[in-house]
């Protein structure tokens, strides 16, 4: 455990690879999002595991003074516990529960194919692609307005035909102005 905290860079957050590059591309972002979480909590502060309450996880931490530390994940909290049951479920963390917050600790031993193939049928919906998310329904005007007909000028200058006479008079009484 000492020589794992020597080889940590001060004032940063280290994240292991095998996260970066394997999983994090393969998993949803309320996953990656938690995961990443705990690696700044735990490895960022040069520890192996650390206490993190669900509350810390949603809004992040505040000093007594109200000093924002950090916005966590900014994720709801069912959303922020159903990625966490995940994440344990299919072994990439591990929880002790504990009265101040449960403690968190990363598997970095953790098989990524497996890992990734159990978090990928555990969700419905892993991309946020518009090949996922389901199809629009086109709305449906439901206020029927019907075009009413004007008159067409070219229909009242027609004056070919039997009823001429008809037709001159229709113009007149539209051309009239009534009191």
């Amino acid at each position: 455990m000492d020589e794992h905290k020597q080889n940590l860079i001060p004032n940063s957050s280290q994240i292991p690879n095998v996260i970066l590059d394997l999983v994090l591309p393969r998993i949803s972002e309320a996953e990656a999002r938690c995961l990443l979480y705990i690696c700044r909590r735990t490895f960022g502060f040069h520890k192996d595991e650390d206490n993190i309450s669900l509350s810390q996880f949603e809004r992040g931490i505040k000093t007594s003074q109200g000093k924002q530390l950090d916005f966590g994940t900014g994720m709801s909290r069912p959303s922020v516990s159903a990625a966490l049951q995940c994440l344990i479920k299919v072994g990439v963390i591990s929880v002790q529960q504990r009265a101040k917050g449960n403690r968190y600790r990363l598997n970095l031993h953790m098989d990524v194919d497996k890992v990734v193939k159990e978090i990928n049928q555990l969700r419905n919906l892993t991309k946020s692609s518009k090949k996922s998310l389901p199809k629009v329904v086109k709305k449906f005007n439901t206020q029927k307005k019907e075009k009413k007909e004007k008159p067409s000028f070219r229909k009242i200058n027609d004056f070919s035909g039997d009823n001429f006479n008809q037709k001159v008079k229709d113009l007149a009484k539209k051309m009239t102005i009534r009191n």
